[in-house]
């Protein structure tokens, strides 16, 4: 059978007065009204919504490991932002308490790191298993 592509069979026909029927010259509409570019409603949205600093805080995410140095970043792994708290998975509850202590000057490090939105909390949590430490950071349970 031959490609329908190919041979125009199948194809849908072009608009009438030719073109892609979307828009005419100059991003205006066949009614003549300009058409509003998509960044722009994205970025509305994001703005109305408040999702655009909830997006923006993800990027403590990447910074997690050159906030807290290497000896921290062992044994923790940051794993979400849930509105303006980063939460962190620890490798146990000893570091839990030592790491709830520095809480303040971990903060403000990563937020002079940070361009967008500030954090404003950390939460540590133990984490499940011992392996979503090593998988994430590719060094052995924090001892290497």
């Amino acid at each position: 059978m031959a490609n329908p592509a190919r041979t125009g069979r199948g194809a849908a026909a072009p608009p009438p007065g030719g073109g892609s029927g979307a828009t005419g010259a100059g991003g205006h509409n066949r009614g003549g009204e300009r058409l509003t570019p998509l960044a722009e409603v994205l970025d509305g949205y994001l703005d109305r919504t408040g999702l655009g600093d909830s997006l923006a805080r993800l990027e403590a995410l990447d910074e997690w490991a050159a906030a807290v140095g290497e000896r921290v970043s062992r044994v923790t792994r940051p794993v979400e932002v849930r509105g303006e708290t980063l939460v962190v998975e620890v490798l146990s509850s000893a570091w839990i308490n030592e790491l709830s202590m520095m809480g303040e000057l971990i903060l403000e490090r990563l937020n002079a790191r940070g361009a967008g939105p500030p954090i404003g909390r950390i939460r540590f949590r133990l984490a499940e298993t011992k392996d979503n430490l090593t998988q994430s950071s590719g060094r052995p349970n924090g001892h290497g």
